[in-house]
């Protein structure tokens, strides 16, 4: 007798992977049942508040008073710190908030071992796939979401078939003051490609210059992401069924060790049960590699596909460093779309860094100009460092953020991160959410060749602002490693060898044949750009793999 299932495919997760798969793979006919820890969530429900928005964190929609993960900095230590707050809930999922940077990776990134080398302690190896493999379907992201730029002006652009779908957005003031500045250091500044329309797209308007993008959604929904595109476009097909206020905690398999299908809470925290013939993860990274940790069997004592102790190995993620010019003249840097310009000639093989007498692998990139903090608005603002000899609080510091806040523009300098085999993620021992269940503890620290990194290209950002004319500069300091960003990966990475990764070359777990872990846990490496369109990329090539599965009859189980 035929086993019955509830779907063709179940999904966990329903931000830009999860949204993405869905769509393709019910334009193949096939039933889908996603499971999305959040609210449904429309653009009515967008605002230009700060307070709600970016500094309550209201965009993340997700509780922010409950424990998420802890961290240490190595193993030899217990737990140091139990980080609250959630990321991304609802349709889109960190897309919701994302600055739209829309960056393709270079070429090197996926031949991270073979072009850079090993780092000390370090755990760098090649991707399986190719730039080559990724290109169509990089292109496919920035035509379905709506990307704006010019690669032309780039001198390190890797090759593409076609051009962006948009003309990149006008630069603001500030953004041409800093790209001026950077010409005469000998640069070739460029618009960092973004999925913000600069005309109107795909039946969404153009961008209105406002500034508030970063942690907001778009009121006019003129900043592409998942939700709006392929989620809202692929909810119209009766192939899919959305379940919110679903939080999965367990990947059950069946007596032969295949994934049969998932366990889940409803938000009356009732336990469901649903079935599919192929089970593809794609929440976040640490929820993805959470869930597979506490999903435990006979067959997989450790957490499913994890015989090979893999999963949650190789942990890492990118600094995000803003460096502040404060300067004579109003700049108004808030205004206007988050992605600006950058310099990328210190970015991944774009240069050699034993030129420069340094000794640290790959690089990063500069972008500006940018607003301090994530959104840029006022209240965020004043949490900003002050330069040598200006106090944060009283008289002389109101007198400081009142002209500052106007007349200051951001560098952000975006480093790279070697994967490391000693930093990992495991379930904490003694830290539980409010579910009952142990949260993911994250060991992490930076690796010695990030100081040296931001020290190199802090320098260069500094003589730009020189440049530039800056009264004063200030900040650029390595962050705190226990403050995760979305920029991060390696928990769950692809590779040919089941010794040193978790997926194949599709994003397949090596252990079990119907169960997919897709997203940015997927990558061996990150490089020098945003990670967003290459978790994008990578869900349409896995995508397309089960679409030809299902063509043969093939649903791996």
């Amino acid at each position: 007798m035929t086993k019955q299932y509830d779907a063709d495919v179940v999904i966990v997760g329903c931000g830009c992977a999860g949204g993405i798969l869905a769509r393709e793979l019910t334009d193949a006919g096939l039933h889908v049942i996603s499971l999305e820890r959040g609210p449904d969530i429309s653009s009515d429900e967008y605002a230009m508040d700060e307070l709600k928005f970016p500094i309550r964190n209201k965009v993340l929609w997700g509780p922010q008073d409950e424990p998420r993960f802890t961290w240490r900095s190595d193993d030899r230590k217990s737990t140091e710190r139990v980080i609250t707050g959630w990321n991304g809930w609802g349709p889109g999922g960190d897309h919701l908030h994302w600055g739209a940077q829309s960056w393709r990776f270079q070429p090197a990134t996926f031949k991270a071992k073979s072009v850079f080398g090993q780092v000390e302690n370090g755990a760098i190896i090649d991707w399986p796939i190719s730039y080559d493999d990724l290109e169509p379907f990089y292109q496919k992201f920035e035509e379905r979401v709506g990307v704006s730029g010019d690669h032309t002006k780039d001198p390190f652009n890797p090759p593409r078939k076609k051009p962006y779908p948009m003309p990149p957005t006008i630069p603001i003031y500030a953004t041409r003051h800093f790209v001026e500045a950077a010409k005469a250091k000998g640069y070739d500044p460029f618009p960092v490609p973004g999925a913000i329309n600069s005309v109107d797209y795909d039946g969404r308007s153009a961008c209105g210059y406002c500034g508030f993008c970063q942690s907001y959604g778009c009121t006019v929904e003129a900043k592409g992401d998942v939700g709006l595109t392929e989620i809202r476009k692929a909810r119209q097909n009766p192939n899919l069924e959305i379940r919110f206020h679903s939080r999965a905690f367990e990947v059950t398999v069946d007596q032969h060790g295949h994934a049969e299908g998932v366990k889940y809470f409803d938000k009356n925290k009732k336990v469901h049960t649903i079935t599919g013939r192929i089970v593809i993860i794609a929440a976040n990274y640490l929820e993805s590699t959470h869930l597979m940790l506490l999903s435990k069997s006979a067959q997989f004592p450790n957490g499913i596909a994890n015989n090979g102790d893999q999963v949650g190995r190789y942990f890492h993620m990118r600094d995000i460093t803003q460096l502040i010019g404060l300067f004579d003249e109003p700049m108004n840097a808030y205004l206007g779309p988050t992605p600006r310009w950058a310099v990328n000639q210190f970015a991944d093989d774009n240069f050699s860094p034993e030129e420069y007498g340094e000794d640290f692998v790959m690089g990063g990139n500069i972008t500006g100009a940018d607003q301090n903090g994530l959104a840029g608005q006022p209240i965020e603002f004043t949490g900003a460092p002050t330069p040598e000899g200006i106090p944060n609080w009283g008289e002389e510091y109101k007198d400081f953020i009142k002209q500052a806040y106007t007349h200051h523009y951001n560098s952000r300098i975006y480093l790279t991160e070697p994967p490391q085999d000693e930093k990992h993620i495991d379930l904490d021992p003694k830290v539980k959410d409010s579910f009952g269940l142990p949260v993911p503890r994250v060991t992490f620290d930076w690796h010695p060749q990030t100081s040296k990194q931001l020290a190199f290209l802090r320098q260069r950002a500094y003589e730009i602002y020189e440049k530039a004319g800056a009264l004063q500069i200030w900040g650029g300091e390595l962050g705190d490693p226990w403050v995760l960003n979305s920029h991060a990966g390696g928990t769950t990475r692809m590779g040919d060898d089941p010794s040193e990764s978790v997926v194949n070359r599709y994003c397949q777990t090596h252990e079990v044949d119907n169960l997919f872990v897709v997203g940015s846990s997927s990558f061996p490496t990150i490089g020098a750009y945003n990670p967003g369109e290459t978790v994008g990329a990578l869900a349409y090539w896995v995508a397309a793999f089960i679409k030809e599965g299902a063509k043969k009859g093939n649903l791996f189980h």
